[in-house]
């Protein structure tokens, strides 16, 4: 069957064409690579044909990075014209739409929006319960929080069923990526949908990874199937991302707990103790190497770990000079995914500290910094509440007050930062940018928040820091509102780096690579932090690790690396 004027030809099978000629709900289940999202969007693809003047097919999906891995793909599948008549959205997108529209409904005035920062910083403040509160500002002052949307939209769509019928009516056929993900709201949405539309849900029940989250249940595929009773379609492990290769055979065996298959396309580095940092190092080039031999002439390598403070350490060791038998390894640039707002705090931090130079008023400087390092844990009791953040920002809020009135501060942190107030810098913005860092680094009861900006990097995510720098010591001698103009830099790049397309090398968590690709992928465990296999917080056989990392293992679609502590127990016990 071709694709009109697309660049693919495509052959389909006996399942594949029934699929297209079904006319009710569909379940179609496989693992990474199989086709779910080809053949979804073929079958969008048949269904524009008869569609009405109005109607579009709308393809639901949970991330952004998602959403463009189908709109490249719908390249390849669709003409232009039918391009037109494929809404992808994120659940979020598709909710704000609707209560954009229809909002005034649920609370008899025209709603707004709590973007996710600002309700993080309401929470934190926020003294009694902050759900009751949640339902207050809605239902009162017409005000939803990030978190309620889908909600909202569930409640919306099952009291006001002519609302539905507009969107079914708009929508015939809904395809749901990641169906086994959807948490109960979203899930009462496709239930609503279904009664006027046709579903597709796509599942692969072996990466459903989310489940720790409340109200994401084990149990949806079933709920799906006892609900809606759609046509179920198994692709099993057929494999169209890395044809061929071993690599969804390993991960499957990981994740089954069985004899791990031989296969060049998998690769296993032990590494002694304290060798991490440079075994990385060369790992990273090493699997470079091999996808360049592979025929990839500009390979997109991501470096995955099990914890953010991993990532940071690996971060931390790609930015280094390392010698490895006699060869001089030398830095490898590298982007970072890191937790914008917790970053952006501690990065704010950081260039506060540069405008130490040359200060005024050397009291007022440092009562900005401590004031910002007290902004950093106000966001991280607003993310992970807990007493420890929570009384630590109000020490420094104090501590910050009386630095400004010639007082001598309580915290002993604060003592010890007032100590380095003097500190020397030299106009080169990464040398100074470390020097300023180091400070925090030398104080224990700061070294989380040098931690937290270690994934702030001056040399590629972030090149328009390190310039404005240099342009603000060229032109003044000086780093003066250095940190408000990294915060203006992160704000921008919040919104427009989360939509760039990945190049090169890029580190993240686990949970971040869902619904990603990259060529090759090194996955990096540590001897402590990011070990994979940890009793003291899951049972064996560590199911729940099992599928996640068979989900980093096949975002690679041609080579995998794993960079393992010598020591460490075996992938496979079986």
């Amino acid at each position: 069957m071709a694709a009109g004027d697309t660049k693919q030809t495509f052959q389909l099978d006996e399942k594949r064409r029934a699929i297209l000629v079904a006319s009710g709900h569909l379940l179609v289940t496989g693992g990474p690579g199989c086709g779910k999202t080809t053949i979804a969007l073929l079958k969008a693809r048949e269904r524009t044909v008869s569609l009405l003047p109005g109607q579009e097919i709308l393809f639901l999906s949970f991330s952004r990075a998602a959403v463009r891995q189908v709109l490249a793909r719908a390249k390849n599948v669709l003409k232009h014209s039918q391009r037109s008549a494929v809404s992808v959205k994120t659940y979020h997108a598709f909710c704000m739409e609707v209560l954009h529209a229809h909002g005034r409904l649920l609370a008899g005035k025209r709603v707004r929006f709590l973007t996710p920062d600002a309700e993080r910083l309401a929470r934190s403040d926020f003294e009694g319960k902050w759900d009751e509160e949640v339902r207050r500002l809605a239902q009162k002052e017409g005000l939803l929080a990030f978190d309620t949307f889908a909600q909202s939209v569930a409640d919306l769509f099952s009291r006001a069923k002519s609302v539905r019928r507009l969107y079914t009516d708009k929508y015939p056929l809904i395809i749901v990526d990641e169906f086994q993900d959807t948490d109960d709201d979203q899930w009462r949405i496709v239930q609503s949908l279904s009664e006027g539309s046709v579903v597709c849900a796509l599942a692969d029940p072996d990466q459903r990874i989310f489940d720790y989250r409340p109200k994401v249940s084990p149990e949806r595929l079933q709920q799906l199937r006892e609900t809606i009773r759609p046509t179920e379609f198994d692709f099993g492990q057929e494999n169209n991302r890395s044809p061929g290769s071993g690599i969804l055979a390993f991960a499957d065996a990981v994740l089954g707990n069985r004899v791990l298959p031989a296969t060049e396309d998998v690769r296993q580095i032990p590494y002694p103790p304290t060798t991490l940092a440079v075994m990385v190092h060369v790992s990273v080039l090493w699997s470079y190497s091999v996808l360049r031999k592979r025929g990839v002439a500009h390979p997109v390598l991501a470096v995955l770990c099990k914890t953010n403070a991993l990532v940071a350490q690996v971060s931390a060791a790609l930015n280094e000079e390392h010698t490895f038998k006699d060869s001089q390894l030398a830095p490898i640039a590298h982007e970072v995914l890191w937790d914008a707002e917790l970053v952006g705090a501690a990065g704010q931090v950081i260039a506060s500290i540069l405008e130490w130079h040359d200060a005024t008023d050397t009291k007022l400087a440092l009562g900005r910094t401590v004031d910002l390092i007290a902004h950093y844990y106000r966001l991280k009791n607003a993310e992970r509440p807990s007493a420890v953040a929570s009384t630590m920002r109000q020490k420094l809020r104090v501590a910050a007050d009386a630095i400004r009135a010639g007082k001598s501060p309580a915290v002993k942190a604060v003592k010890q930062l007032a100590q380095a107030v003097g500190l020397s810098l030299g106009g080169d913005p990464v040398a100074d940018w470390k020097t300023a860092r180091g400070v925090l680094e030398q104080i224990k009861g700061f070294a989380e928040v040098a931690r937290e900006a270690r994934l702030l990097r001056l040399f590629r995510a972030t090149d328009v820091i390190g310039v404005g720098l240099a342009t603000l010591w060229r032109d003044t001698g000086t780093y003066r509102d250095a940190s408000s103009f990294v915060k203006r830099v992160l704000d921008e790049q919040r919104v427009t780096g989360a939509e760039s397309d990945h190049r090169g090398c890029i580190l993240m968590n686990m949970h971040k690579s869902k619904g990603k690709e990259f060529d090759g992928v090194v996955i990096v465990e540590g001897e402590y932090s990011g070990a994979f296999f940890n009793a003291g917080q899951e049972q064996p056989p560590f199911v729940k690790t099992r599928r996640l990392l068979r989900v980093a293992i096949t975002r690679a679609r041609s080579f995998v690396t794993l960079v393992r502590p010598r020591r460490a127990a075996p992938l496979t016990t079986p």
